[in-house]
């Protein structure tokens, strides 16, 4: 008996229903069972179980039929209130409970039940079993609204009043012979445990303790710990891993233990549910823990997956790590890892049965209060936004701020820009303040800088060769730039001198000072050398004695 029922209820659990030519019985198969009413209910119910019953016990099962037969049986309850991750098995341990508890109680006449034309007439919405707290309603909501099914408070307690009649015998219209599955379901194992192994151990290994054989309670132990065992192992040697030097940064390695641990969580829940075969409360903890950390795993997965992307792509493309364009990269992958961060919780919630809708909901008013009191902050975000849109600088230009600050860029961040001055001093400046600002770019469009040197000679001087002289001397500097070309200007008659400008480019900003340094230096002693006077200004003051 017990290979025959093991069959049945595991086989039920898990086999996936197949079209097939000819079906085994004439069921219809979308046909649901009536729940019109509380007598209509329980009259349902105790058939459906009946037929399951006898094709469990017939001599060829017909497992198709047997799967119909429990469907239509679990219909009878409202597991509304039940998470999803618990729903398939909850559902069969609830049939076989419920049988099991109405095979040892007195029930009422069919008769005295109310039935459609009852309930309607008296508005009867709750109907409870008499001397039991068993009791069949009207869902009040949802796709099954307007039916009567088992209560979830009758679902949730179906195991403490089964606890309380156990130890009673069937009734005696049942039968001498007639047994129950709810305890050969419950000690029953899976394929991979043969009858003969449970069979060769001793009784004290097969007596429940907490709806669970002495046996089962070992195996999942051992399962846990080797389970953790594993993951431990696999854990120290990627920790081992994580601190070899890479030469690449699309490191897919990262994932590893992450994954393994989701495998590792995925095998120990079906060995413990369907090869051991727990349980009850024992199973829904285990159950609910093991997805729990499942998904735990799965959200890291994806922020370390997101990691890898991210440095990946900076990377493969050869963005410096201070530009903006890396702010970016890695602010829409970290976007990205929490989007789906979110999506996997908010899924998991619902699938643990937990309200997330009304807490999301809270966050969001929470949100608005939080984007409040952070407005500077999101100001700077969305200045750092602008920066990356409209792209004024990057990391590596020179510029100058509208309150004279020059330097060179070092990083544009989402929420401020840091400049280094030549006096090496290292300027933070929120992004909200520079958007809103005049920002010169000496470094764009061109990468190299105009350099203007004003000088003056005196009248007299032969201008042809002061030109000669400025050419020469610009020409001949390892700074400037060939092309452009440097040029000479005569720019006015002044009022002590003749005065020039030294046009040249020096090939980035930061040769600027060292270039006007250098050409200056030279354009002085050059002077001095061929007689050209550099005149300085001066005025001549000429004073009359006043006559008495």
């Amino acid at each position: 008996m017990p290979s025959s029922v093991r069959c049945v209820f595991v086989s039920l659990m898990f086999l996936v229903l197949l079209s097939k030519s000819v079906f085994a019985s004439n069921i219809f198969p979308l046909e649901p069972p009536d729940t019109s009413s509380p007598r209509a209910t329980l009259s349902s119910f105790i058939h459906y179980t009946d037929k399951l019953y006898e094709e469990a016990t017939a001599a060829e099962e017909d497992l198709f039929l047997a799967r119909e037969f429990m469907q239509r049986a679990e219909r009878c309850f409202d597991f509304s209130m039940v998470p999803p991750t618990l729903l398939s098995d909850v559902s069969v341990e609830s049939v076989l409970r419920l049988r099991e508890i109405l095979d040892r109680i007195e029930l009422p006449d069919l008769a005295d039940v109310p039935d459609k034309s009852e309930v309607k007439k008296f508005n009867i919405l709750l109907w409870r079993i008499p001397h039991t707290e068993i009791t069949i309603g009207r869902c009040p909501e949802g796709p099954r609204m307007g039916s009567y099914l088992f209560t979830p408070e009758t679902v949730r307690r179906l195991e403490e009043y089964y606890e309380e009649v156990s130890h009673l015998p069937y009734r005696s219209d049942k039968g001498e012979n007639y047994t129950g599955f709810y305890e050969q379901y419950i000690y029953s194992s899976g394929w991979m445990i043969p009858d003969g192994f449970l069979k060769k151990l001793p009784e004290w290994m097969k007596e429940g303790y907490l709806g669970q054989a002495v046996w089962q309670w070992i195996a999942m132990v051992m399962i846990l710990i080797l389970g953790d065992l594993s993951m431990w192992g696999v854990w120290l040697w990627h920790k081992k891993q994580k601190y070899r030097i890479r030469k690449w940064n699309w490191r897919w390695e990262r994932l590893l233990f992450p994954l393994y641990a989701m495998l590792i969580c995925i095998v120990m829940e079906y060995l413990i549910d369907d090869q051991i075969n727990i349980t009850g409360d024992v199973l829904s903890w285990i159950s609910m823990l093991l997805k729990f950390l499942f998904a735990i795993f799965a959200g890291v997965a994806i922020i370390i997956g997101g990691d890898v992307v991210m440095r990946g792509i900076i990377y493969t493309s050869k963005i410096k790590e201070e530009a903006l364009d890396a702010d970016v990269i890695r602010l829409g992958c970290r976007m990205a890892s929490f989007g789906l961060v979110f999506v996997l919780f908010y899924n998991a919630g619902s699938y643990f049965g937990i309200p997330v809708t009304a807490i999301f909901a809270s966050a969001g008013i929470a949100g608005v209060a939080v984007a409040l009191a952070a407005r500077e902050t999101l100001a700077n975000f969305f200045g750092g936004v602008s920066i990356f849109m409209d792209r004024p600088f990057r990391a590596g230009d020179y510029i100058v701020l509208d309150n004279g600050d020059r330097g060179e860029v070092k990083a544009v961040g989402m929420r401020s820009t840091r400049i280094q001055t030549r006096d090496d001093i290292m300027i933070t400046i929120p992004n909200s303040v520079i958007t809103n600002g005049k920002v010169v770019n000496q470094s764009r469009p061109h990468p190299h800088f105009r350099v203007r040197i004003k000088l003056g000679v005196a009248y007299g001087s032969d201008v042809d060769k002061v030109e000669e002289l400025l050419m020469k001397l610009a020409e001949n500097n390892y700074l400037t730039l060939k092309d452009p070309a440097p040029r000479v200007r005569f720019r006015k008659f002044g009022d002590s001198a003749l005065e020039f400008e030294l046009l040249c480019w020096a090939a980035r900003p930061h040769d600027r000072g060292r270039l006007i340094h250098e050409l200056s230096r030279d354009i002085y002693k050059c002077f001095n050398a061929e007689g050209i006077v550099i005149p300085f200004p001066q005025q001549d003051v000429y004073l009359h004695k006043a006559e008495d």
